[in-house]
This record gives C-alpha cells, sequence and structure tokens, in this order.
C-alpha cells in the first residue's frame, strides 16, 4: 500500500496467510538469528534482503526500498546520520530525533479507506509514522495515538526489551494487523507464555472529523509544512513556503529550537502560541524533569533528548520551536535576541556538556550564529574548539582577506569619536589598541572563530591581541562604553559591505613574506640621512623593508616578518655606534620627504587602506 512500512506489510501478510510474521520474515529471507527481524531493517534493507523480499512478495523495483525510511534520508537529515551497527539499543536514534522504533498512529488510517482490500485487511502502518516530527495526521484533522486504549502498550515496542526487532510478539499468529500484540499486564523476564494478549484493536477509536480548535489548526498546518519537507516533490519545493529556510536545515533547526524551548523553560514560555499549547509543555516538561531528578546520582537519564512520546506534547513542543525561529531568512540579529536569553538558561540550568551538544548540532548559520555564546562581541570556545565556532557573526560582502591588522586611523577618526573623545588626548596606545581590536571583530564578522583564532588569521600574536583586548576592557567595561565600540564597527562593516572595491591584505602579506627592499632603492630613499647614510647595513634594510611592509599591509611593523626573522637571528654584533633604535630610526624614515612620497600613505586612501601605491623604482612585487 502507499506509504506502508516493512513491519506493517509483514503484519498484513501475517494475517492474510495465517501465519506468524516471524514465519513470512523467515519465507521472505528477512531473518537472523533466532527468527529475529533487526531493527535497522527499519531504515534500510541490504541489498541480498532486498531482492529476496522483493522475489517472494512479487514487489516490483524499488518497491521492497520503499518499505524502509531510506527513502526519507535525503529529506531528513537526521535519519542520514542515525547508526546502523545493531539494534540493540536504539538510543542514540531516539536522542537525535532520527526515528522511533515503536511507531505513532492514526486509527482512521488503520481502519482503512473502504476499499475492499482495506477492508479486509486495515489500513497500512505508514512509515512516517515513525518520523518523531510526525504527530498529526493531516488527511483526517487529528493527532496520532501512541499507545493501545487498553493496555497502553506501544505498537512494535517490546514490553521489556528491544532486541526482538521491528515487531513484538512475531511469533504469534492470528491477530488482525490493527490489533495490540502486548500481554494485558507487564511481561517481567521468565512470564509465563500463556499470559493473555491485550488483542485489542487499535482502529476502533476512528472518530468523525469535526471542526478543530485554533490549537490543533497550528499544529495541523505546521504538520502540512513538515509534510512537505519529508516527501518533497519534484514540482513542489519545499523552500517555496513564507517560512523559507535551505531544505538540509529545516529540521535540523526545528529539532535544535524544540529542544532550546524544553531546556529553558519556563523562560521559553512566551514563545508558546497560546495557553493550551503552554499547558501541553509544561505538563511533559514536568514529567520530563522528574526523570531527570530522580535518576542515579552519575548516571544518564535515559532519553533526555528524545522527542516527546505523546503526539499533543511533541506537536506543542514543536509549534512553539517554530514560532521561536519565527522567519529565519529575514531576521537575522532579531533570531539571535530571541535565542541568546534562552541558550542563557538552558545552558546555565543544566549539564556542563549542553553548550558542546548544541555545537555538534548541523543547524543552520543563522541559528548557529544566535546560538552561539559570546564575549566582547567574540565566539567563547568554553574550552572546546568546533567547525560550528567558525560560522561568520554577519553576512559579510567583504572576507577576511579584505581586513588589515591594523585598521587605518582614518576609520577610527571617522567612526570612532565618541569613544577616542573619552580618552587622554596625550595616549597614543589607546587609539592602537583600539585599531587592532576592531581588525579582529572585523574577521569575526566575516569568518567566526574565537578571537585567538581571528588573531592567527591576521597575524598578531596571541598576546598582543590579548593586550589589546585586556587595555579596551579596563577602558569601557566600567563606564558601560562597550556598545559604542560594537556600533561603530557595524557602521563600519556596513561600508565595507557597499564598497565597490576591496583590498586583498592576506595576498600583500603573502607576497611581502619573503620581499626585502632593493639595495639601490633603498639607498636613493636615504639618501642625506645621517644615521641611515649606510644603506647596505642589514639593520638599516630590515627596518625600512619593516616600514615598507607595514605601510602596504597596514600591519604593525613589529610583526613584520623582517623584524620576527631579527628576533629569531639576531645579529652577533652591533654596529660601532651602539645598539639600533628601531623606533628612532623609523621616525627620521618617515619624516624624509621623500621616503614619505614613495611610501603609500592610509592617510591618502580615503578611509580605504593599501590603495596608495609604491612609486617606480622599489620593484614591490604583487598587488
Amino acid at each position: 500500500m502507499p506509504e506502508e512500512s516493512l513491519p506493517g506489510l509483514l503484519l498484513r501478510l501475517a494475517y492474510r496467510l495465517d501465519r506468524s510474521p516471524a514465519r513470512i520474515a523467515a519465507l521472505c529471507g528477512l531473518s537472523r538469528h533466532q527468527h529475529r527481524l533487526p531493527s535497522e531493517y527499519l531504515i534500510t534493507l541490504p541489498a541480498e534482503s532486498s531482492a529476496a523480499l522483493a522475489a517472494t512478495a512479487s514487489l516490483r523495483r524499488g518497491e521492497a526500498d520503499a518499505l524502509t525510511l531510506s527513502a526519507m534520508a535525503a529529506s531528513y537529515p537526521p535519519l542520514a546520520t542515525a547508526p546502523l551497527g545493531g539494534s540493540r539499543n536504539m538510543a542514540s536514534a531516539r536522542r537525535t530525533w532520527a526515528f522511533n522504533l515503536s511507531s505513532r498512529y492514526c486509527p482512521n488510517c488503520l481502519a482503512g479507506d473502504g476499499s475492499i482490500i482495506q477492508n479486509a485487511y486495515g489500513g497500512p502502518w505508514k512509515l512516517r509514522w515513525h518520523i518523531p516530527v510526525s504527530f498529526a495526521c493531516t488527511a483526517h484533522g487529528r493527532l496520532l495515538e501512541h499507545g493501545c486504549p487498553q493496555c497502553g502498550g506501544h505498537p512494535n515496542r517490546p514490553s521489556n526489551t528491544e532486541r526482538q526487532g521491528l515487531i513484538t510478539q512475531r511469533t504469534i499468529a492470528g491477530l488482525h494487523p490493527a490489533q495490540c500484540r502486548h500481554h494485558l499486564a507487564p511481561d517481567p523476564v521468565g512470564a509465563s507464555v500463556g499470559t493473555p494478549l491485550c488483542a485489542a484493536r487499535l482502529d476502533e477509536t476512528a472518530c468523525v472529523a469535526v471542526h478543530p480548535d485554533s490549537d490543533l489548526v497550528m499544529m495541523l498546518a505546521l504538520q502540512r509544512r513538515i509534510d512537505r519537507h519529508l516527501t518533497p516533490t519534484k514540482h513542489s519545493h519545499a523552500t517555496s513556503d513564507n517560512y523559507s529556510v535551505p531544505e538540509q536545515h529545516f529540521f535540523s533547526d526545528l529539532i535544535a529550537a524544540a529542544q532550546l524551548v524544553r531546556l529553558s523553560w519556563p523562560d521559553s514560555a512566551r514563545f508558546a502560541p497560546s495557553s493550551g499549547v503552554a499547558d501541553l509543555i509544561a505538563r511533559h516538561v514536568a514529567t520530563w524533569t522528574t526523570l531527570r531528578e530522580i535518576r542515579s546520582p552519575g548516571r544518564r537519564v535515559r532519553d533526555a533528548w528524545a522527542a516527546p512520546q505523546g503526539p499533543a506534547e511533541c506537536g506543542a513542543l514543536l509549534l512553539a520551536a517554530d514560532t521561536l525561529l519565527g522567519d529565519r531568512g529575514q531576521d537575522g540579529p532579531a533570531l539571535r535576541e530571541r535565542i541568546q536569553p534562552l541558550a542563557t538558561a538552558a545552558f546555565t540550568r543544566n549539564e556542563a556538556n549542553t553548550g558542546a551538544t548544541f555545537r555538534r548540532m548541523d543547524v543552520s548559520p543563522d541559528l548557529s550564529r544566535a546560538l552561539a555564546q559570546r564575549s566582547l562581541g567574540f565566539n567563547r570556545a568554553g574550552g572546546h574548539h568546533h567547525v560550528r565556532q567558525h560560522v561568520p557573526s554577519r553576512h559579510c560582502h567583504f572576507g577576511i582577506e579584505h581586513i588589515p591588522a591594523l585598521v587605518p586611523e582614518t576609520w577610527i577618526g571617522a567612526h570612532f569619536g565618541d569613544l577616542t573623545s573619552l580618552w587622554d588626548p596625550g595616549d597614543v596606545w589607546k587609539p592602537r589598541h583600539l585599531r587592532r581590536v576592531v581588525s579582529l571583530k572585523l574577521v569575526e564578522m566575516a569568518g567566526g572563530g574565537t578571537w585567538p583564532q581571528c588573531a592567527v588569521v591576521l597575524g598578531i600574536p596571541w598576546v598582543t591581541a590579548q593586550r589589546s583586548l585586556t587595555v579596551l576592557n579596563r577602558s569601557l567595561l566600567p563606564g558601560g562604553q562597550w556598545p559604542l565600540l560594537d556600533t561603530a564597527v557595524e557602521i563600519v562593516a556596513q561600508e565595507l559591505d557597499a564598497a565597490a572595491l576591496h583590498v586583498d591584505f592576506a595576498a600583500r602579506r603573502r607576497t611581502l613574506s619573503t620581499w626585502q627592499i632593493p639595495v639601490e632603492d633603498l639607498a636613493a630613499l636615504t639618501a642625506g640621512l645621517v644615521r641611515l647614510a649606510n644603506a647596505e647595513s642589514s639593520l638599516t634594510r630590515t627596518t625600512a623593508t619593516a616600514l615598507v611592509w607595514a605601510r602596504v599591509t597596514q600591519g604593525d611593523h613589529l610583526h613584520s616578518p623582517s623584524v620576527e626573522a631579527l628576533r629569531e637571528h639576531p645579529p652577533q654584533a652591533q654596529a660601532a655606534d651602539g645598539p639600533r633604535d628601531p623606533d628612532r630610526d623609523r621616525a627620521e624614515l618617515v619624516h624624509d620627504s621623500r621616503l614619505a612620497a614613495a611610501l603609500p600613505s592610509g592617510d591618502r586612501c580615503g578611509g580605504r587602506p593599501g590603495r596608495g601605491r609604491l612609486r617606480r623604482g622599489t620593484h614591490l612585487p604583487g598587488p
């Protein structure tokens, strides 16, 4: 039947042929040791098992595999990452919301559609009912059921262990596919096989469609969107609705948001669209919290991250999660404002690894940015490095290669006057620290990462970057002035976004990494300078090379390759007139009119650093 699951087909064939499901599975080549039905067959069938089933049951090409969840793996990412190494423990699949071995069900669907075949053997057990995000039947306008109305047992879930596989009581014949296969009483290990079965009909609770209340209307609307993403068609793209988000992240974002709503409750109660939805979530959280509190010390709660079992509670949780996410493609900053208070509450109240668990989720870049814990504008590593920390904090039209190690002084004067006006005019160091921190923040915006990672990108030593951040922390935090810095950096980022031309500073740094100023050019530039008259001196050449590097790359001359090489391999003997003072050499070079004319000044770039060019004769390679 359309959308029928493998266990559903086996139950129907067993009833029709008056054999046990175990016998039917054996005849179809699906059994293993002790006639077990491996639970991983719900996800996919081995090639040989698929071929045997198709030949025995006279199925057409592809129909055997269509009985498994493999067809949904492409549209439902948790399925694609579900472990298939054995059926002893399905905890990982439940924790990631990949699938449930037990099946929810719609009594109306099980009652059949009125056709001869379905009147005789019932309607299909549908594959999608095994997916945790399926909580309602849109065809009959009702929530799904998850347990037997008589004994409370869950379909296809054994009462004591899951090693039995797809179908519980698989060796018992004569039961209709819609009959409960559980014992009337809990079946402890070693209980008599003569304990009577429940055998209640699960299709007898079918109800006539009535006008749904407002909460059910919202849940059904969400279920329709979920169904469109579960089974997208060639002519109907799942991303064409008003809640556009890349299809590969639709479910990942929804599940992560649902976990956040649950972990931060009751702070997240404001995202429940109605009091009825809030009551359902509160009831689930209360039960869920109780299970966590009564656990043995040092032991994890089983299924702590699993979806709620009850379809109503699950639908309510997903509805609040969908409200929390909103239109993810349109309001990135607003999404972070909604997410961050809940993330703080969730990470504070729960286990220490809660934040790391969220970082490992394969969510969309927008949600990843919203979830990231930040300190002073940078992602907080929390002792763990993960690829999710490299998600840029905003959408940028410039890249990390377009950021210099020190932003030009003209940018500071144009956009950071509110900050610099608070400092002593004679303090020349704070503006320099500010230029460095602004560069770090721009790299984080364009490329993500923690501040030490951003420092590596710019070639700034870790200690230097930390010192600059410490200086600004002490200066800005006590007076609550850090938001002024964030606002000004955002303005700079907007101007970079709008710029028609971007300078590739990374290429300049690579090109000049081994470059030295030619001796003949240095001689011409230093002619008439008494202290630098010896152009062939290695220290003189190092000084001039460092200054050229700093001006062209907009970097710190003290971190130039030539100076770093001098630190690693200092000269064995100093000049006769004593050791050189790099700062004094720099001052004399910069104030020389000929050198100042030859080297491009950041002040002449109109706020766009590095657009000047060295004059002919300096033989500078690269851009």
